[in-house]
């Protein structure tokens, strides 16, 4: 397995972690498979979740169980503070989908990108990675080839991201048994979204953060809307064909952020909006747009 800093080359690693890989808090793990194509679940999420359990526990097993089971927690609250993409074949190539739930590919390289601003859940991520070069995802078997840390980009209160998982934000209304969905544009969606990253951000800073809504606004790219003809809500079955399977609902557009600096890096780091463990709120920053 190589561990590659994009900022200046690359280094070869065998026993221990680097440092200065741990001052990184966004890593791409670049998978390859051996077989003529790789195929997986088109709902694959919970199983790159339990995927980055398992290795995490190769290097602690009590600090995956407390992340697993507790979390970080405020009052009541739990939050797992990372989050991860979607699994994208490599060369920009894209996924065949097939009608019984499927998708495959004969690109022989995949990624996913992990984030997370704890430090302690980077180490032991590499670590178990440094333990065992060979994963599994369902029923494919895969080897980590290159452990790739990413440069973290100069955020500001005005940016432009890319979605790298779908967006999922709820709201739940007494006495309603099930949470209600929201979308941009919905009335309450900037509230209950900027009120999260309140939230991780105490989590992480141990004090709070005033929640203004008048210094927020997300905007999602009424461009891109219209090109995908509106189509830019998804619906993610977790732990898809289980009894305890569930139907989640998210967006997955670019979008324009206004906030403070403070709030759009807890997002950046632990993602946006609800279940970032289970593949779901990250983000990268949209440059081409940001140029124009």
């Amino acid at each position: 397995m190589r561990m590659d800093n994009t900022a200046s080359g690359s280094a070869n690693f065998t026993g221990t972690t680097s440092l200065i890989l741990l001052q990184y808090m966004r890593i791409t793990l670049e998978l390859s498979h051996r077989k003529r194509t790789a195929t997986l679940p088109i709902n694959n999420s919970h199983l790159i979740s339990s995927l980055i359990y398992n290795i995490v526990d190769k290097s602690s097993s009590e600090y995956a169980e407390k992340l697993h089971e507790q979390g970080y927690r405020l009052l009541n609250k739990a939050f797992k503070l990372f989050t991860f993409s979607l699994l994208y074949p490599g060369n920009q190539h894209k996924w065949v989908m097939h009608e019984n739930g499927t998708m495959s590919t004969a690109e022989p390289l995949l990624h996913v990108t992990v984030s997370s601003p704890k430090e302690e859940f980077i180490e032991h991520l590499v670590i178990g990675l440094l333990q065992e070069p060979f994963v599994w995802i369902g029923k494919e078997r895969f080897r980590v080839e290159t452990v790739r840390k990413l440069d973290r980009p100069e955020l500001t209160d005005d940016m432009q991201f890319v979605m790298l998982s779908p967006l999922v934000c709820t709201t739940k209304r007494e006495p309603e048994q099930y949470p209600q969905y929201l979308f941009p544009g919905d009335m309450e969606f900037e509230r209950v979204v900027l009120e999260n990253l309140c939230r991780k951000y105490q989590v992480l800073h141990g004090r709070e953060f005033l929640c203004d809504s008048d210094r927020f606004s997300f905007a999602i790219d009424e461009t891109y809307v219209e090109r995908m003809h509106g189509k830019v809500q998804k619906l993610i079955a977790l732990k898809e064909g289980r009894s305890d399977e569930t139907m989640v609902k998210g967006t997955f557009a670019p979008f324009r952020l206004k906030a403070p600096k403070e709030l759009i890096e807890v997002g950046y780091e632990c993602g946006f909006g609800e279940k970032n463990s289970q593949g779901f709120g990250m983000v990268k920053v949209d440059n081409k747009l940001l140029s124009e």
